[in-house]
């Protein structure tokens, strides 16, 4: 759902006063597979959903929201010069340790897939940089709107194929009734040439508009 790009348009005239901005999203439910950003001693960091554990995840505000709610959905906009400031510096991103499930073979041939982790795999991120900014800007969205992330196989029902889908379906429908349309059939999406984020649908106002696709 995302539109890479977009925030800027929106924030155009915060961005050029600070050298990250990092697109948000409240997270649902303790535990999602969404790294939070957070504050660590004062300066802004991404704690990976595996390194978080399960009792700081859970932990809620008085007010009962989630302590660690502020959900990265991997939308950072940099200014270049900041990025030029690593350009001739020592520096180098730390590596995170994550356990997988990977696949492989025995000496006699067999495949084998584990169903539960067995191994190591070393990972580095880019908002391992957060730190080092000295103008850091969070811009929250709402996440039916920006973030219906594709991570699992479609037989789990949940973040997979058919939710993509059927969620890019729900926010291209929400756009064209905003605009006026009637709509028939489902389901109907609107192809990126026509609206990128929701704009210029005003000439379907008062229109009966069917799919699948709306060219």
């Amino acid at each position: 759902l995302l539109p890479v790009g977009a925030v800027l348009f929106d924030v155009n005239s915060v961005f050029r006063k600070v050298s990250i901005l990092v697109v948000q999203t409240v997270l649902k439910t303790p535990g999602e597979l969404v790294g939070s950003v957070c504050l660590d001693n004062g300066r802004p960091r991404v704690t990976e959903y595996s390194e978080l554990g399960a009792e700081l995840a859970e932990k809620r505000t008085n007010e009962g929201r989630l302590l660690f709610r502020a959900g990265s959905i991997a939308n950072h906009v940099f200014s270049m010069e900041f990025l030029e400031s690593f350009c001739d510096t020592s520096f180098h991103l730390p590596y995170h340790r994550a356990s997988k499930k990977i696949a492989h073979l025995t000496p006699d041939g067999t495949l084998i897939k584990p169903t539960s982790p067995n191994g190591i795999k070393l990972e580095q991120f880019v908002f391992d940089v957060f730190d080092r900014s000295k103008n850091f800007f969070i811009w929250e969205v709402e996440r039916e709107d920006e973030f219906s992330p594709l991570k699992n196989a479609e037989s789990t029902g949940r973040e997979c194929l058919s939710t993509c889908r059927r969620d890019l379906e729900r926010l291209n429908r929400k756009w064209l009734e905003a605009a006026g349309a009637r709509i028939e059939g489902d389901p109907v999406f609107i192809d990126a040439s026509v609206s990128y984020c929701g704009e210029g649908l005003e000439r379907f106002k008062d229109q009966v508009v069917s799919g699948p696709v709306l060219k």
